[in-house]
């Protein structure tokens, strides 16, 4: 069982339950700055800290993702539950939340921005009752990583496309649909400057990109 790194008369009681020592020691480097925090007590999994819960009856528990998905016994959530552990959860990038836990948590942090206002900010509201995401994580939730911008074609412009994809040239393409060759020119100049493309086979490559054609 993990002793107190910390510990006066009034304040919070935080729960720290982070594998990799050099992440926990890190943590609790910027917990021990919190004005607002008492006491933390340390542990390399979150079955130690539900463990020692009853006991210590912390105010949170801060954890990350891959401690989340290890922690797979149902009786853990439980056990926090019952003690009325808030949980927050250290989120990355390119990580995502178990379904056994959803339920449970109480606030996210993005790790890859973490500094320790957001992190004061984090157990403010939630200690406070308040559900607590953090905004560079709410704005990469809101809008996607590389956003595609909306791209209208006419029937015929694909048409256009397609004939091109296929390998045609203008003239083909003018001979397959029945127009004439400056039909097909002029409708590939409007194709051009829609997909922001110099040349018809990048043109053709940012149309597969955002599904105007199908691969």
């Amino acid at each position: 069982m993990s002793i107190p790194t910390s510990q006066s008369s009034q304040g919070l009681t935080v729960a720290l339950a982070v594998r990799k020592d050099i992440h926990r020691y890190g943590l609790e480097g910027m917990l021990h700055s919190l004005e607002s925090i008492a006491s933390i007590f340390s542990y390399p999994t979150i079955a130690d800290a539900a463990e020692a819960a009853p006991k210590l009856s912390p105010d949170l528990l801060l954890t990350s993702t891959a401690e989340l998905a290890e922690a797979t016994d149902p009786v853990l959530a439980r056990q926090l539950r019952d003690h009325d552990v808030r949980l927050v959860v250290l989120i990355g990038p390119d990580e995502r939340m178990t379904s056994a836990w959803a339920s449970q948590v109480h606030g996210f942090v993005d790790r890859s921005a973490l500094h320790l206002s957001l992190l004061r900010e984090a157990v403010s509201d939630v200690c406070a009752g308040r559900f607590h995401v953090s905004a560079s994580l709410a704005r990469r939730l809101l809008v996607p990583a590389d956003p595609s911008p909306a791209v209208a074609l006419t029937a015929r412009e694909i048409q256009v496309l397609e004939l091109v994809a296929g390998g045609l040239s203008n003239k083909q393409a003018a001979r397959s649909l029945g127009i004439s060759e400056n039909g097909v020119k002029r409708l590939m100049g409007n194709i051009l400057a829609k997909l922001n493309s110099p040349n018809r086979t990048l043109a053709v490559v940012r149309a597969l990109e955002i599904g105007l054609l199908a691969k």
